[in-house]
């Protein structure tokens, strides 16, 4: 039997470790740095369009936004035309530490492939798709 399963969990963990502690040292938690990035792309978006974007349960994201609020990262507004739903909008606050996160990610891409060849890193790429599509069959 492989250890294919054993190594992608090490492999995770691995890598949340690594970003929680770069996360940590601008003052954010894991799954806040997903957050701030769906915000980026489409700032406003509901409670529900964003447990959806992000694949997390809507108590988990309702803690997140009272967190990153108190934190002056974003705000949450009722909506104009419907109040009984919030739209979640970015502050300064939180694009500036856009700013640092995407100094963040672009140091995680490069400790994740340093020492890979050009092949290598296509290679790896291939196989993660290839390894996702039989998941999600």
């Amino acid at each position: 039997m492989e250890n294919v399963g054993k190594e992608l969990i090490k492999l995770f963990k691995t890598h949340r470790s690594f970003l929680n502690e770069k996360l940590a040292s601008i003052g954010l938690y894991a799954g806040q740095e997903g957050l701030l990035f769906h915000l980026s792309q489409n700032d406003g978006l509901t409670m529900s369009q964003l447990t959806e974007k992000m694949s997390i349960q809507h108590a988990t994201l309702f803690t997140m936004v009272e967190r990153m609020a108190k934190n002056d990262l974003i705000v949450k507004r009722k909506d104009e035309e419907d109040k009984r739903t919030s739209r979640i909008l970015l502050t300064s606050n939180g694009r500036k530490k856009l700013e640092r996160l995407s100094t963040i990610w672009l140091e995680t891409e490069k400790q994740i492939i340093k020492g890979l060849t050009q092949s290598e890193i296509k290679t790896f790429i291939e196989l993660t798709i290839k390894i996702n599509n039989n998941l999600n069959k």
